[in-house]
């Protein structure tokens, strides 16, 4: 090797490949780089592929290119390869007769304005383009759905059309997508709302399913050659980005395509011609080795054997991503950083079967509908909006869209969805078929086509090739890992990366990142990007950004006088309103909101908030979110969160937060934060503000009605505005979440119960799968504690531990005994009963209105063996204490946090049925969340997050409300309370850290971010109530008077306090 001059491989003969070896060996000072392609296939070009057709004997060749290497380079994974093609003949051609004709199956097309550097590119190697038709066609349902951009007569190829009301739908959302889809592009790069998927996006913003399966959703698929569930995944910006970009959102001014002349095989044999016996084809690279020394490193690369190939400086991986992996995975020396080959897992590639053939029923019915591209599909597998199923809920939660009910698939339940093709195949709702002879000005007489996954196989007389060729698919997981490996890994250790994966997926984007990664390594500019004035500092020319003209050539007149008074003018009257509440609600600590102009508002004097002296921040990424406040308090507070119009900014070190809210685990904060929920512990904070403003230290004053003002904060007494909202609310709550007997509380536990098993499985503890607060193994930190500053509880042990441990106190607070008759209300997932039938003998009877907990718990009893011992039915409390024979029969009832969904109104029935079917000396346990007499008048006159959104037609019932209840309906008498709120603070913090830990196993299920936010805000607005103590979680003990059973509980150990723990006792039980 000649002193400083640099070798490089290039693995992958593809367009990226082929980009950055050229840029590399011309445009390099002469000596200073040996630049070679190693390329698996016997040809150079990767999609970039052309056959040679003989439409008389319906047989196809290819050409090949590059310098092929010694016969070991034909074996193994080339071989494999050759063989799945299932090519009928390749050879280099060097003639054809007057049958034959040359046509592109991948690389087709290009225009001018969105492949700069493929342009230019091609004028250098002297490659000429000519104009082409890139007209769309969908047909659905076998023709009875189907029109074609081609033209007036296309777009009315039936005729029947022009009758049908969701046609004009189509038509009208399509001019309404085009106006407005450019403002997702306006939206800062950090709002949430910009990361949204395409389902989320159409969803949200109302689009008909006739628009969606007649345009987007098969255009979207035919575009990217993925399936409709990976198009729904799609980030919408992407879509929308690509769309302004290639100026697909205007109906005029369109660019002009062009497709090569003499197709795409002229530029990659002038590639090869460049090259010479530098690109070397039938030569796959199978393994690498490392070898570092003297703080530099470089790579020897292998191919079929483990023949060495030589040793590079850099590397530069040009082929897909999984490729790219498997490589890297080979490395003995086990110093590939495992962080970069995760990345490289993230990005996702789906196979796809290519047809070349010249069969015509894989193109629309009607020969007038036929567009360029044509997509084929089955409307019915193109719904992308929710749907109610055999009665279930239409959503899961207030406004996010969900697989309701779903379950994770494992494997061996994913049936066919994994083969390519046939009606069950990845595309089973959409294919595509391009028709070649109008995309590529070809003279042949005879129709050819190229079909990707079609539902049906052509004709196997008309196939001229079936292969195999592999596409990225542009999920958030694929974003995520090409950012990492641009932002981190990029250059590194002289590892490149480059691919169409890198951009949108096409020829533009692979050519420019191989010219991006060539410039970085020899920081020479492309020649054209210097003859261009404006572009003049950069290396590569860049992508087109049309998205704010698209945007501001849409803005009319009309649209901003409708924005001023749909949205500034109330903006600007609700931000006033919302200002001045908070400067007198925030009185301590300090709340900051960021506003998109830059501008923030500060409220609070900056003083510690009980145990937290830093700043709660709040980017606002939508002033909406005033108006959502103002109008609707508390409530709007949670829905602005839940539209992803603020999120909350996570601290700059994890000491920073309360000791009271880090992980026990040592687990940093800013793990679960992310752009889609922001800090999740900083809501908790936020929520933790709100409490320590609104229970002030002085005494509040009472109305004749008990309400309590203390200040702003209770009960929105300082923003009157919000009364009409709250009083809307109060009403759609008090009308249909009512929990009756005659369906009311069947369809609230619906609701929320019935969301998902898997769902409730990647939060709950492993073992009991017990919904409710656990106990953990805790004691009071004194001040002088070394870490802990101020008072709380410090706990030890796992969820697991602390669930087990309070279904103990449970049995044990009922002083159950073995074989007694245990009825079990609202027993969730069958935790206690089976913990009560294993441990105790005792007889279970459960009962619940939850159709889906119900088939879980039963298949945890029969995997025990306890089916002699256990029975649940679905059935209301009140259907069942009506049955005659379950009057007196149980000797012990245990309500588990089940009270909360029966209601103010109905408690005193609940206390009846517990009286009815409860034997004389029985004994009722109720865990129930209460909330504080002070407050409770109140909250029976409002709604809230909770009883809105989450748990429909739920209420947490004061102590003195439970005890009226029992006296007025029932002869039980409350005999003992423990309060476990802090035990439940924990509880839901554990939750929260799991449940954001499985983000990526809750969105397969269909969860989506609106359902992340949900949840988060959810879990962090309770853990706030049982953190500041203002929410309680009692077990309480019911009986009839003069229960003997209940002797036990008068014991020492349940009736004093224990010994408050020397410091050096609490050093020893923290180790």
């Amino acid at each position: 090797m000649a002193e400083g001059k640099q070798r490089i491989a290039i693995i992958g003969g593809g367009v990226s490949g082929l980009a950055a070896a050229w840029h590399l060996h011309t445009q390099s000072a002469p000596g200073s780089i040996d630049v070679h392609i190693f390329e698996s296939q016997s040809r150079l070009g990767g999609h970039a592929q052309t056959l040679t057709l003989d439409t008389e004997k319906v047989t196809a060749r290819d050409y090949t290119n590059g310098t092929a290497a010694d016969p070991v380079g034909a074996s193994g994974d080339a071989a494999e390869e050759k063989k799945e093609e299932d090519s009928k003949g390749s050879e280099t051609v060097a003639k054809k007769d007057g049958k034959e004709v040359d046509v592109d199956v991948g690389f087709m097309v290009y225009n001018n304005g969105n492949y700069p550097n493929m342009v230019k590119w091609f004028e250098s190697l002297g490659i000429r383009g000519e104009d082409t038709d890139m007209s769309l066609s969908v047909s659905l349902d076998g023709g009875k759905k189907e029109w074609s951009s081609h033209s007036i007569r296309g777009l009315l190829a039936d005729p029947l059309q022009c009758i049908k009301p969701e046609f004009y739908t189509f038509l009208k959302d399509l001019v309404r997508f085009n106006a407005n889809a450019g403002e997702l592009l306006m939206l800062p790069p950090d709002d949430p709302r910009r990361q949204v998927t395409i389902q989320e996006y159409l969803t949200r913003e109302g689009y008909s399913e006739a628009f969606a399966s007649y345009y987007l959703v098969p255009m979207t698929a035919a575009l990217w050659s993925a399936s409709v569930e990976d198009v729904m995944a799609f980030p919408a910006s992407s879509l929308v980005e690509f769309m302004c970009n290639h100026r697909m959102l205007q109906l005029f001014d369109r660019p002009l395509w062009k497709t090569p002349a003499g197709r795409s095989i002229q530029y990659t044999t002038k590639v090869a011609n460049i090259m010479g016996k530098k690109a070397h084809t039938n030569t796959p690279i199978i393994a690498l080795k490392k070898k570092s020394e003297g703080g530099s490193c470089e790579y020897e690369l292998f191919t079929n054997e483990n023949v060495s190939v030589g040793c590079f400086d850099h590397v530069v991986f040009a082929c897909h991503s999984p490729q790219a992996e498997r490589i890297l995975s080979t490395d003995d020396s086990k110093s590939i950083d495992p962080d970069l080959l995760a990345a490289l897992d993230k990005i996702e590639y789906g196979d796809n079967v290519v047809y070349v053939h010249s069969d015509p029923d894989l193109m629309p019915k009607r020969k007038a509908a036929w567009g360029s591209w044509n997509c084929m599909g089955k409307s019915e597998l193109m719904a992308t909006h929710r749907k109610k199923d055999n009665g279930k809920a239409s959503e899961a939660m207030e406004g996010s869209n969900s697989g309701f009910g779903n379950k994770l698939r494992g494997e061996s339940e994913k049936g066919n969805n994994d083969s390519l093709e046939g009606e069950d195949g990845r595309m089973r709702a959409c294919y595509v078929t391009y028709y070649i002879n109008r995309l590529q000005n070809t003279t042949s007489s005879t129709d050819i086509f190229v079909s990707l996954n079609p539902h049906t196989a052509p004709r196997s007389d008309l196939v001229y090739r079936r292969q195999i060729m592999a596409h990225p698919q542009f999920t958030r997981q694929t974003h995520e890992g090409r950012s990492d490996i641009k932002e981190n890994f990029q250059g590194k250790d002289g590892l490149w990366f480059c691919g169409a994966y890198m951009g949108y997926g096409f020829h533009e984007d692979g050519c420019r990142a191989g010219f991006e990664v060539a410039t970085a390594i020899n920081g020479v500019a492309l020649p054209w990007v210097k003859d261009e004035a404006d572009t003049r500092e950069l290396l590569v020319l860049p992508y087109p950004d049309l998205a704010k003209f698209t945007f501001k050539q849409n803005d009319s007149f009309l649209r901003r006088l409708k924005r001023l008074v749909t949205y500034r003018i109330p903006v600007a009257i609700c931000k006033a309103f919302v200002t001045r509440f908070l400067q007198a609600a925030i009185i301590k600590g300090k709340l900051v909101l960021k506003l998109n102009d830059g501008s923030q508002l500060a409220f609070g004097d900056g003083s510690p908030c009980g145990d937290d002296p830093r700043p709660v921040t709040a980017r606002v990424f939508d002033d909406w979110f005033f108006v959502k406040v103002a109008t609707e308090y508390d409530l709007g507070l949670a829905r602005s969160y839940m539209a992803g119009q603020f999120l909350i900014e996570g601290l700059e070190k994890e000491i920073d937060y309360p000791w009271t809210l880090r992980s026990p685990n040592n687990v940093s904060s800013k793990a679960e934060t992310n752009d889609i929920i922001g800090d999740p512990v900083g809501l908790t904070r936020l929520f933790l503000l709100f409490v320590g403003n609104r229970d002030t230290e002085g005494v509040g004053l009472r109305s004749v009605k008990q309400h309590t003002y203390a200040n702003a904060l209770q009960n929105a007494s300082g923003l009157t505005i919000s009364k009409i909202g709250s009083l809307i609310n109060y009403f759609r709550f008090k009308i249909f979440m009512d929990n009756s007997e005659r369906g009311g509380s069947l369809k609230n536990i619906h609701a929320h119960y019935d969301l998902s098993n898997d769902l409730f499985r990647t939060f709950l503890d492993k073992e009991t799968l017990m919904y409710s607060s656990a106990i953990y193994d805790a004691v009071a930190a004194p001040p002088a504690t070394a870490g802990y500053p101020s008072q709380g509880l410090i706990f030890k042990g796992n969820l697991e531990e602390a669930q087990w441990r309070k279904l103990d106190t449970l049995c044990d607070r009922a002083q159950i005994q073995p074989g007694q008759k245990l009825l079990d209300i609202g027993f969730g997932w069958g935790g206690l009963s089976l913990h009560a039938a294993k441990k105790y003998g005792c007889r279970v009877t459960g009962i619940t209105l939850s159709v889906e907990q119900k088939a879980l718990a039963e298949e945890r009893v029969e995997k025990e063996g306890l089916g002699h011992l256990i029975n649940f039915e679905v059935i209301d409390y009140r259907t069942f204490a009506r049955r005659k024979d379950n009057r007196g029969k149980f000797d012990r009832v245990i309500s588990c946090e089940m009270i909360e969904a029966v209601g103010h109104e109905h408690l005193g029935e609940f206390f009846w049925a517990v009286e009815q079917v409860l034997a004389y000396d029985g004994v009722l346990v109720m865990e129930a969340i209460t909330t504080p007499e002070s407050r409770y008048e109140t909250y029976l006159r409002s709604t809230d997050f909770i009883n809105t959104v989450i748990f429909p037609g739920s209420l947490c019932p004061s102590l003195h409300a439970l005890v009226d209840a029992s006296y007025k309906w029932s002869t039980l008498t409350l005999e003992h309370i423990d309060n476990i709120g802090l035990h439940y603070a924990e509880t839901l913090a554990e939750w929260r850290r799991r449940f954001n830990v499985k983000e990526a196993v809750i969105r397969k299920m269909g969860f989506d971010d609106v359902f992340m936010r949900v949840w988060n805000y959810y879990l962090t607005y309770c853990e706030a109530g049982f953190r500041s103590q203002t929410e309680h979680c009692l077990i309480l003990v019911f009986s009839r008077p003069g229960n003997r059973a209940l002797v036990p509980l008068s014991e020492s150990r349940s009736v004093t306090q224990m010994k408050s723990l020397t410091k050096e006792e609490m050093e020893s039980w923290l180790e």
